[in-house]
């Protein structure tokens, strides 16, 4: 990369590439900024996908944002924090100037909620740190990226953009642009008026306006005006987004069981299912510290007798270690590398480090070259080794 022409200071969203709605994030953006009085009229929201990795990085442009990205990120990271409610997975919130006054930092949020930030600078960094060791690095490490990526809006990538203020196109077809797929051939037609109002807007903040159909959006955001109306229709929405979640928790749930594979030990049953970590929902029947009763679905009924009074646990695959915490904040690589210990597990060479995993509570992180996996038991109980191997070949 021209490392002459790299920008001194950027700054975005970053988060996996997962069924969203692209206009809706624009709109709760935009919604946020409006709120703080800040002028979108020429705000652009920018998506763009890395070449190699199924990530999506978020830019926001415009004189919103003025000539110093980095701290327009670092000043607004609830822009992250609400986008996290539209996103499946976690969202970072990133800044990096490497300009005369250098600062890095970034946010992690998940369901409406900042889980960590980290922020440096030179004053807060060891003044024999290298650039490996600021946080943006560090992060980029375990994304497996590099900061280069960042600043160069990832070279390479499919693009497209929103205007922020008035986002409008089809997400479906916005989405297969982003993924590289071909336009889907299905004729779109004109969208029912019940169905555009329930896909107008995203949730935002309580009490921020907006749209209902039929009037411009940038004037309602600005003005305020039809609230009523507004509330209707936005209350509708979330009613029919409420139902189709619980109908899209109950579809997973149901693919997961099938075909659901496992091993049995002298301490209980570990089922690996095709599930995030960040899946807690879907996870938490597999996490019983004591069976009594029926097993979880897709755990064979033949089992079930034996399984009394023992454990089920699950094991899933982890792509970052920030997914984990220890002590209260993400794991990060140099406090792994201090506090891990190697092993060898089912053949690999291996790092073992008892973990926090959100809402699921505590279990071993194992990493290996050939990827991580998280299994929910603690540190004093075995591991299903054939288990994990299959889960490490399988990725």
């Amino acid at each position: 990369m021209d490392t002459l022409n790299t920008p001194t200071s950027h700054g975005g969203l970053l988060f996996p590439l997962d069924v969203f709605r692209p206009t809706a994030l624009a709109a709760a953006l935009a919604e946020i900024l409006v709120g703080k009085t800040r002028n979108v009229l020429d705000a652009r929201l920018e998506l763009i996908r890395h070449a190699e990795a199924p990530l999506i990085m978020a830019r926001i442009h415009g004189s919103v944002v003025g000539d110093d990205p980095a701290a327009f990120w670092a000043e607004n990271p609830e822009l992250g924090v609400l986008a996290s409610q539209l996103l499946p997975r976690q969202c970072f919130v990133y800044y990096v100037n490497t300009g005369k006054k250098p600062r890095q930092g970034f946010v992690i949020a998940q369901q409406g909620r900042a889980l960590a930030k980290e922020d440096a600078s030179p004053d807060t960094m060891p003044p024999d740190a290298s650039p490996a060791d600021w946080p943006v690095a560090r992060l980029c490490e375990q994304m497996r990226l590099s900061v280069d990526d960042l600043a160069h809006d990832f070279p390479g990538g499919l693009r497209i953009e929103l205007s922020l203020l008035e986002p409008e196109g089809d997400d479906q077809e916005l989405l297969r642009e982003l993924a590289g797929a071909p336009p889907s051939e299905e004729p779109s037609g004109e969208e029912p008026a019940d169905t555009r109002a329930a896909s107008s807007g995203p949730p935002g903040p309580p009490g921020a306006p907006h749209a209902p159909p039929g009037q411009n959006r940038g004037a309602s955001l600005l003005s305020g005006n039809n609230a009523s109306a507004a509330a209707a229709a936005d209350a509708k929405r979330r009613a029919t987004e409420r139902q189709e979640e619980w109908q899209a928790l109950q579809d997973r749930a149901a693919a997961l069981a099938d075909g659901l594979v496992h091993e049995v030990d002298d301490v209980g049953i570990v089922v690996a299912p095709q599930a995030e970590l960040s899946d807690a929902d879907l996870l938490q029947p597999y996490l019983q510290r004591v069976l009594d009763g029926a097993v979880p679905a897709g755990v064979p009924l033949e089992l079930q007798t034996g399984l009394q009074g023992r454990r089920i646990d699950f094991a899933v695959k982890v792509d970052f270690l920030s997914e984990v915490f220890v002590d209260n904040n993400p794991l990060n690589k140099p406090h792994f590398k201090q506090h891990a210990y190697a092993r060898d597990v089912a053949g690999f060479t291996a790092h073992t480090l008892e973990v926090l995993a959100p809402r699921l509570g505590t279990g071993i992180l194992v990493d290996t070259q050939a990827g991580r996996v998280f299994v929910s038991r603690p540190a004093s109980m075995p591991l299903p080794e054939k288990l994990i191997a299959r889960i490490l070949r399988s990725s």
